[in-house]
């Protein structure tokens, strides 16, 4: 038997590691776009020609060269600043290198007994962020696989805060609970309300502003007639990038009793910038918290956190297995993250957050996300005195929402064509009942002399469908 395994007496971890970062670093050297153009067809018979298993192995070189070839060649290329389609970022090298000893060391991260110094880690982070956001030294959370996630644990959080319902399932008046949120809220927002029992109806969504901004008088109107048991704020829409006036949400919520999650997978990053945390005034009044660190902290996919203010509300979803996390741990001392989260095998995400963070700094961390902000405001002005192009919105964050001459139809041919062609990855998103498109800035190596030429290249490839 001659496979190896990590950490065994024939293990060679660094040789198999020089290949894959070769193979990365020679297809990003060989990229001259944001992906290659080649025609998705072609390239999933490509794929499926390669045997996922053949009977006999191919060892890793080979392995790695086929997957360089047919896979890696045809990625997308964060880092490009012709992408900027989605909040998906290039990571930070020294998180992707941290990658390897995730891996690697396999931590799993539900029991103590599987993952000790990972299991301090882990909730090192997690309080830290915390009292990044301005929560109390109670505050306590969970990193999940990402923001859909983390917003679903919130949201049961505040279901459980109405009326625990682990024995008897939801109680009868359940079925008038409501969950206030804006109309620009992301959408994991209805799926928590469907996947926790009580319907995608129970949500309302209320208007915003031209920013895309709660309404603050929308939603005290909201509070008064229902029976609302959380409000969800959110800090960086994700088509406008907006940020709801959070202390203004936050005073609304706690005057109506209701849970207030903020959903930051976005905006958190802003705490880490003396310059824009004041945007977040307010979100340390929240019950919980996302935010996400595969976006504007340039980590690998996926690492959401939910930091809840009072640790003691992750009790709620606690269970015990005698073979895991027996239920005499908690008094012996004994932390097993099993109990906080909704996953029981898990990653130890926090190490390359940890390894990142502590390499680059907060200073280095905060002008980064300046800079993109800077740079989306700076776009935005630029769409705005182009004369092929139409600025849709204000420009709130990191995300330009515009429209080139033409009717929905160009905007949609604008959009394929350049992903078609390999030219660029462009958002196209529908506001107001129109078709728009959208740059997300998350690259802040970009310069203002790319941006104004992927603009150029937009409205190049304006064109009337035949």
């Amino acid at each position: 038997m001659t496979a190896a395994l990590v950490g065994g007496p024939e293990g060679s971890l660094g040789h198999a590691a020089a290949l894959v970062a070769g193979a990365v670093d020679r297809a990003a050297a060989r990229s001259s776009g944001p992906l290659s153009g080649v025609d998705p067809e072609v390239l999933r018979a490509r794929i499926d020609a390669l045997d996922p298993c053949p009977d006999a192995g191919l060892g890793l070189t080979t392995a790695i060269a086929d997957l360089e070839r047919e896979v890696l060649d045809h990625g997308v290329w964060p880092a490009d600043p012709r992408c900027a389609a989605h909040l998906h970022c290039a990571p930070l090298v020294s998180a992707a290198a941290a990658e390897l000893a995730v891996g690697a060391t396999n931590q799993s991260m539900d029991s103590f007994d599987q993952a000790p110094a990972a299991t301090f880690a882990e909730d090192a982070l997690v309080r830290w962020l915390g009292g990044l956001l301005g929560l109390p030294a109670s505050s306590s959370g969970v990193l999940t696989s990402g923001g859909t996630a983390s917003n679903l644990l919130g949201l049961l959080l505040a279901r459980e805060h109405a009326a625990p319902c682990v024995a008897d399932g939801l109680p009868a008046e359940a079925r008038d609970w409501r969950i206030v949120t804006s109309e620009a809220a992301h959408f994991s927002v209805r799926r928590a309300a469907m996947l926790l029992g009580l319907g995608e109806r129970a949500v309302i969504a209320v208007g915003t502003d031209a920013r895309g901004a709660m309404d603050v008088s929308a939603l005290q109107s909201a509070l008064r007639a229902e029976r609302v048991i959380a409000v969800v704020a959110t800090a960086g829409t994700t088509d406008h990038g907006a940020i709801d006036p959070l202390a203004a949400v936050a005073s609304a919520a706690r005057e109506a009793g209701a849970w207030l999650h903020v959903d930051a997978a976005v905006g958190g990053a802003f705490a880490l910038s003396d310059a824009l945390a004041p945007r977040l005034d307010g979100i340390a009044a929240a019950d919980s918290v996302t935010v996400d660190f595969h976006k504007l902290w340039w980590q690998p996919i996926g690492t959401s956190a939910l930091v809840v203010r009072d640790g003691a509300a992750l009790g709620a979803i606690a269970h015990h297995s005698d073979y895991l996390n027996r239920s005499g741990d908690e008094a012996d001392g004994v932390l097993n993250l099993a109990t906080r989260s909704l996953d029981t095998s898990r990653r130890f995400d926090a190490l390359k957050v940890l390894v990142s963070l502590r390499a680059t700094g907060r200073r280095e961390l905060a002008a980064m996300v300046e800079r993109c902000v800077a740079l989306a405001s700076a776009t935005g002005a630029a769409v705005a005195a182009h004369p092929r192009l139409e600025l849709v919105a204000p420009v709130s964050t990191v995300t330009v929402l515009f429209r080139v001459d033409g009717d929905d139809a160009t905007q949609v041919a604008v959009q394929r064509v350049l992903l078609a062609s390999g030219s660029a990855v462009i958002g196209r998103t529908r506001i107001d009942g129109r078709e728009t498109l959208k740059l997300t800035l998350l690259n802040p190596h970009a310069t203002e002399r790319d941006l104004a030429a992927l603009l150029d290249l937009v409205a190049s490839a304006a064109v009337v469908p035949a």
